[in-house]
């Protein structure tokens, strides 16, 4: 095991990194726009069998391991429910690119486009001209700002914000009294923005409750593994022992981080969020587990054929129950349970 980790440590280091979605600040059509989220769908379009669809699925990069189990749950689900030959595509996390294949797609005809919005404001326009259109638009894992949630019909994916509290109630628990604990982000991206609001929230809680803790202050890796080398190499520099945890946002900013830690061979403590499966092969090891401590587990399969359901429930209904953002729980892997987790 440990020899397939250490292989697996230099191949990760050549991942490109998870990007997530974008939300922002509520419009002066808040209140209607809030109803929106609680309440049936309202907007109604016509049924069509589901094996006539021409759905397209664009995910945030093939390159990355979630969005690759995101693919997986889309095409089980399409083939379980009978939606034949949908259109899978890579935007290789670049605006451009999303909003040139949105523009595409409504050229061909295709009913319904389903995107990870990872750039929420730059697509916003050919999302637009797709609903002019009549192209039905959702979205999965990343979303599009609040201020433009009537440009989507349904949107599905992690309950990031919660999954950090969940991040932060472990470390509060393990963190020896009188340690210093940090956060390595993302901070262009809304949903890392939300696991970190989630952490310092929950961790200036249990400080506030009495907890001997210092939160030190949360820094940017933007989204780049030797960013988070250096980042973890300056913490391990000034703070040395006494900073006992850090949470990184996303595995493939924890890669970085990891190699810091050993290089200085430091005994801080790391919690991820992904649980992809490198992530959790350091939790199972026995060495590169007493740094890689615990994970945040997303459900990417749960997310690509959830989108797929309300895809499937819009065209043949013309409307989608229940709320429109419908989030999807995040569990805690640690040693005690990480098996059920490796494939």
């Amino acid at each position: 095991m440990k020899k397939k980790v250490l292989s697996a440590l230099m191949a990760t280091m050549m991942v490109v990194s998870l990007t997530a979605c974008g939300s922002g600040a509520a419009t002066e059509k808040e209140d209607s726009k809030e109803t929106a989220k609680t309440e049936q769908t309202e907007e109604t379009g016509e049924t069509k069998d589901l094996s006539e669809l021409k759905l397209a699925f664009i995910v945030g990069t093939e390159n990355d391991a979630f969005y690759q189990s995101v693919q997986a749950g889309i095409k089980a689900e399409c083939e379980k429910l009978g939606i034949s030959s949908p259109t899978m595509a890579d935007q290789q996390l670049d605006g451009s690119i999303c909003t040139d294949l949105i523009n595409n797609y409504v050229a061909a005809g295709y009913d319904g486009i389903a995107l990870s919005a990872n750039d929420p404001a730059g697509t916003v326009p050919a999302l637009q001209a797709a609903n002019a259109a009549g192209v039905k638009i959702f979205t999965f894992d990343c979303t599009l700002d609040d201020e433009y949630i009537d440009e989507y019909i349904s949107f599905v994916g992690s309950d990031n914000k919660a999954g950090g509290v969940t991040a932060g109630e472990y470390i509060a628990e393990h963190a020896p009294e009188g340690s210093k604990v940090g956060c390595i982000t993302y901070a262009s991206a809304q949903s890392t923005q939300d696991r970190q609001a989630g952490f310092e929230e929950t961790i200036q809680a249990a400080i506030d409750g009495g907890k001997d803790l210092t939160l030190i202050e949360s820094m940017d890796a933007d989204n780049d593994q030797s960013k988070a080398a250096d980042i973890m190499q300056n913490w391990v520099t000034q703070y040395g022992d006494e900073l006992s945890y850090i949470f990184v946002v996303g595995d493939p900013t924890g890669y970085g981080a990891l190699s810091a830690i050993q290089s200085a061979g430091s005994d801080t403590k790391i919690v991820g969020f992904d649980a992809g499966q490198t992530a959790c092969e350091y939790i199972a090891d026995p060495e590169v587990g007493k740094i890689w401590v615990a994970e945040v587990a997303q459900d990417p399969e749960g997310i690509g054929a959830g989108i797929v359901g309300k895809m499937a429930e819009y065209f043949q209904t013309g409307a989608v129950a229940g709320d429109k953002k419908d989030l999807i729980e995040c569990n805690l892997v640690t040693a005690e349970n990480v098996k059920d987790y490796l494939k």
